[in-house]
C-alpha cells in the first residue's frame, strides 16, 4: 500500500487525498486546486478575489447612495423654488387687487413699491411688489397696470413674477 501511495505522489498528475476516519488516505476524484499547496502562482488566490469583489460592491453601493442624495437635493431645491413661485404669484395677484382699490379711490394714483414684512410671510422672507400705473396710449380712458412681485427679497434663489393688466 505504501508503494502505491509513493507512486501516486511522484506522478505528474497530483491527486488530492482525503483522510478517512481510520487514518488511511484515499485518492479524491477531484484534481488538486490551483493556488493551493505546491501549485503557488498557478491560479487566482481566492482571498484576494473576495476582497476585490467586496471593494467593488462597496464602490457600487457608495455610487448609488451618492446618486440618490444628489437626486434628493435637486428635488428639494425644485420644491422650494415652486413654493417661492406660487407665493410670488399670489403676491402679484394681491398687488393687482391693491392697485385696483387705490385706482378706485384715487384717480391720480401712479403706483408704489409695497414691501411685505417677514412677520406676514415667515421668518427671514420678505417680499417686494412694485405697482406701476401708466396711461394707455391707444385708449385714453384706460390705464395699464404692471405688477412685479419678488419673493424672497435679498436671496440668491429669488423668484420674480410680472403681470400686466388693463384697467378701465
Amino acid at each position: 500500500m505504501r508503494r502505491i501511495l509513493q507512486k501516486q505522489y511522484s506522478t505528474a498528475k497530483r491527486v488530492a487525498f482525503v483522510r478517512t476516519g481510520r487514518g488511511t488516505p484515499h485518492p479524491s476524484p477531484l484534481p488538486a486546486r490551483p493556488g493551493r499547496g505546491d501549485n503557488r502562482g498557478m491560479g487566482i488566490d481566492r482571498r484576494g478575489a473576495i476582497i476585490v469583489f467586496a471593494l467593488m460592491a462597496m464602490l457600487a453601493t457608495t455610487l448609488m447612495i451618492a446618486q440618490l442624495l444628489k437626486t434628493a437635493s435637486i428635488s428639494h431645491r425644485q420644491l422650494k423654488l415652486d413654493e417661492y413661485r406660487i407665493q410670488a404669484s399670489l403676491l402679484a395677484d394681491a398687488g393687482w387687487a391693491r392697485a385696483a382699490l387705490r385706482l378706485k379711490n384715487q384717480a391720480d394714483y401712479t403706483g408704489e413699491v409695497w414691501t411685505v414684512p417677514s412677520e406676514q410671510l415667515g421668518p427671514g422672507k420678505t417680499a417686494e411688489v412694485r405697482l406701476n400705473v401708466t396711461a394707455n396710449p391707444t385708449k385714453p380712458d384706460e390705464r395699464i397696470l404692471v405688477v412685479v412681485a419678488e419673493y424672497p427679497v435679498g436671496r440668491v434663489d429669488l423668484v420674480r413674477v410680472s403681470r400686466k393688466f388693463v384697467v378701465p
